[in-house]
């Protein structure tokens, strides 16, 4: 393993590492809670961005917290944050932003907000709604429009915010945004050269790192990558719930497939697209914005058509097969599923369900079904070629 890809590695692994860090150095931390947050406003005020959450060695520990006070529906994650916050392990943030564009999320910042009224805890930082939705339509626009000033703004008092910074800063996300395509572009094509389990943790170390470090090592990664052996297995595509640790990726590659990509905001679609360059702070504040209206992959993109564009797009540029992963606490992406299914009938391109949580590693039975899919691929490239 290279030095790159080894801290890259790591930051993916100890994700609060870094803002510790930061924090002792005197440098005031935000956090945030998913993609849909713009990191630009938070580092243009001089803050440290970092996405909240437990290492990934942690996931599995016990959280009396959310035991006691949430009910059992919540996914892992967010039951994991939510103890890790009122225990006071996030009590050196400046201000933690939760958007509404996920349910969960949202019920998280109500639960935040009960246990202070409550009184139930006092060690969680401020939080902050950023109530931005993915309706495509102009009232959503300007109602998002607005919540991102009134963003910009609270974290304002952190910091100032002008047109210097908002400008460096967008140059530094575009430049990490950069480096994440050559990295992606390195996984498409008849024959990959990273697998799936290193891309997805490289693209997802971005929510923890500074982002100017991030780029150059990973430009330093798809250099090396780019001499590698090419992968041959069946390529693959995940579909469905965001996935925040690496196992799922694991047990499809032990079968010696190669995830190709993922429609999800820890993988393929970390930061996918590129921030408008503008003239004076409102212009600049405006691009960010609509960078996160339109670009950012979330559960409440409206319409279907538009929620489905970066799926279908990814499908024809060349798959063998799609991975739905569906496990049971999900309520939302489940409803995608009929029709993003049928579009792949139509095209002859072969899917599987899961619908048991990987986190944990996959079920002798669930691992049984992947092989026979894996298999069926092969068969079906092996008939092709004859």
């Amino acid at each position: 393993m290279s030095g790159a890809l080894e801290k890259l590695l790591w930051h993916y692994q100890h994700r609060s590492a870094e803002a510790r860090e930061q924090h002792k150095a005197g440098v005031p931390v935000v956090g945030f809670t998913s993609n849909t947050v713009p990191w630009e406003l938070i580092r243009a005020a001089g803050c440290f961005p970092v996405l909240i959450g437990p290492d990934l060695d942690v996931f599995d520990k016990p959280a009396p917290f959310a035991d006691s006070l949430m009910e059992p529906v919540f996914d892992s994650r967010i039951r994991a944050i939510f103890h890790d916050i009122l225990s006071g392990a996030w009590s050196f943030l400046r201000l933690l932003i939760i958007p509404r564009t996920s349910e969960p999320e949202y019920k998280l910042y109500l639960y935040l907000r009960e246990v202070a009224r409550q009184n139930l805890g006092d060690k969680q930082p401020p939080v902050h709604l950023y109530d931005l939705l993915h309706t495509r339509s102009p009232i959503s626009r300007e109602y998002g429009s607005e919540r991102t000033k009134k963003l910009m703004q609270s974290l304002g008092e952190i910091g100032p915010i002008g047109a210097k910074s908002l400008s460096n800063t967008i140059k530094q996300s575009n430049r990490a945004r950069a480096a994440l395509r050559r990295l992606q572009n390195l996984r498409t094509g008849d024959a990959p050269r990273v697998s799936g389990t290193d891309a997805h943790a490289i693209s997802g170390s971005s929510y923890f790192m500074n982002r100017v470090e991030f780029a150059k090592l990973v430009d330093e990664v798809c250099r090396e990558f780019k001499s590698a052996k090419p992968l041959r297995g069946p390529r693959l595509l995940i579909k469905g719930t965001p996935l925040h640790h690496p196992r799922l990726h694991q047990a499809l590659e032990a079968h010696d497939a190669v995830v190709v990509a993922e429609d999800d905001w820890w993988g393929s679609r970390a930061l996918d697209s590129t921030i408008a360059s503008g003239r004076g702070a409102s212009a600049l504040v405006t691009a960010i914005f609509e960078n996160y209206y339109l670009h950012a992959p979330s559960p409440r993109v409206s319409p279907a058509a538009a929620a489905d564009r970066w799926f279908q797009n990814a499908v024809r540029r060349g798959i063998d097969g799609v991975v739905f992963y569906l496990p049971p606490d999900d309520d939302v992406y489940g409803w995608d599923y009929p029709r993003q299914r049928e579009f792949l009938h139509e095209r002859g391109i072969p899917s599987l369900l899961l619908r048991e949580d990987a986190s944990r590693g996959l079920s002798v039975d669930a691992s049984a079904r992947v092989q026979e899919f894996i298999e069926m691929i092969r068969r079906s490239r092996r008939a092709s070629r004859v």
